[in-house]
């Protein structure tokens, strides 16, 4: 059956001829290969057009740590130069995590924006996958269901088959409930009470109570990102909230000017939020720390002054330099700019102008 498939397949190719349509075997010409600058135009070109994806970022830091320990590993050593690489690439998984539940709460208004479509079409492909595989799991398990291989736990069998014949009746449901129902019960409560938790304990298990073993840098960005997640479901409510105002109210109403605009704004915040977390993952997988107002220094009121003698410590920080804890200047407090990556301090400043004169 399949040679006569095959011939049939070759006859159909062999009958087509190309002078019916205007064209000779002999008249193709092959299309030239994109250059590289031309490949790297056309990727900038998509970069500011439409974005790139959460994919493409997270190759780009795993690149970054990478190279840093290849640069690091020529000026200490191999393992001195994992530890800090490790360090920062930690801090950034952190943020990574605080990125991807950000895409997830935009999900529904990131099409509000043109430079987040690739993030779109990324994210929409994977709930399509994710999708995919639940209904996958949910057919295996109605097929295990089907077929009576519903147990688990079975290795626990031997130990209840020690037991009297006389107790059967208090040991064999005993036995059912844990080989069916309890891994299902299990879960449930992990799913329900312990996984929204679960980011609170290891951050005052390993943070707080274990901060002996934890280096400051991870110590920093992990309490950054749990401050950081305290408030910021206030604003996925909001714009989730105005989302819903969108399609219940304005369209229905014919408000249509309004309705666009409040979109351009989502947009906007959707874009700015995911700009200031991808900032963030960079700055962490350089080993650096980054200034918000109020929110830097509420996170070092709880875990001190970076240790500058560590090199496992990362740095810039020029405004603990200028700061005193509780005795805080308004003026400072707002300020923003703080030299590149936080390295311009008054000290730096006076070494400056004291070496331009000497100079002179």
């Amino acid at each position: 059956m399949l040679l006569i498939l095959k011939s049939l397949l070759t006859l159909a190719i062999t009958d087509v001829n190309p002078a019916d349509y205007g064209y000779d075997l002999y008249d193709y010409v092959p299309i030239p290969e994109p250059t590289y600058q031309e490949i790297v135009l056309a990727k900038l070109k998509e970069i500011v057009t439409t974005g790139f994806t959460i994919e493409e970022f997270q190759k780009a830091m795993i690149f970054i740590c990478l190279m840093r320990f290849i640069i690091y590993s020529i000026k200490y050593n191999p393992i001195t130069s994992f530890k800090i690489s490790a360090i920062g690439f930690v801090s950034c998984v952190l943020w990574g995590i605080a990125l991807n539940d950000c895409v997830g709460v935009y999900y529904p208004i990131l099409e509000f924006n043109p430079l987040l479509t690739n993030i779109l079409n990324e994210e929409t492909l994977f709930r399509e996958e994710a999708e995919m595989r639940a209904y996958y799991r949910i057919g295996q398990t109605m097929f295990r269901q089907m077929s009576g291989d519903i147990y688990h736990f079975q290795w626990i069998k031997p130990v209840f088959d020690l037991l009297p014949e006389k107790y059967n009746s208090i040991s064999g449901p005993i036995y059912e409930y844990i080989t069916r129902d309890l891994l299902g019960v299990v879960q449930k409560f992990y799913k329900s009470n312990i996984r929204q938790l679960m980011p609170f304990i290891i951050y005052i298990g390993w943070v707080r109570v274990g901060k002996k073993y934890c280096p400051y840098h991870i110590r920093w960005h992990f309490t950054f990102v749990t401050l950081y997640n305290s408030f910021i479901t206030y604003i996925f409510s909001c714009t989730l909230r105005a989302k819903f105002f969108i399609s219940s109210t304005l369209i229905p109403q014919g408000r249509i000017e309004e309705a666009i605009d409040i979109q351009i704004y989502l947009g906007a915040v959707a874009f700015v939020h995911i700009t200031f977390v991808m900032l963030a993952m960079l700055h962490a997988v350089f080993s650096q720390y980054f200034y918000v107002p109020f929110l830097t220094y509420s996170v070092e009121l709880h875990i001190g002054k970076r240790p500058v003698k560590s090199i496992y410590s990362g740095g810039y920080t020029s405004w603990q330099d200028d700061f005193l804890f509780y005795n805080i200047k308004f003026r400072e407090s707002m300020r923003l700019w703080w030299g590149f990556l936080g390295r311009g301090t008054k000290k730096q400043r006076e070494k400056r102008k004291k070496n331009r004169r000497k100079k002179k």
